[in-house]
């Protein structure tokens, strides 16, 4: 991956991005399909059509379902 740095552990992803773009842009970007994928930023789950600024910390964790 080109535009952001990763780090993975087990189903965890921890990135920077090194520009701005949109949640929906990165999990594209990263071949990751939302309805799997949840999106941390700052703290709190992010929306889909949420701006992620140059720099930011951003979590990426898989969605667990129970029943």
């Amino acid at each position: 991956m080109s535009e952001a740095e990763t780090k993975k552990s087990g189903g965890l992803v921890n990135l920077v991005t090194e520009h701005r773009q949109k949640v929906s842009e990165l999990l594209q970007e990263l071949g990751l399909k939302d309805e799997f994928f949840a999106v941390i930023i700052n703290g709190k789950k992010a929306k889909l059509n949420e701006e992620i600024e140059k720099g930011t910390n951003i979590i990426i964790l898989p969605k667990i379902k129970g029943g």
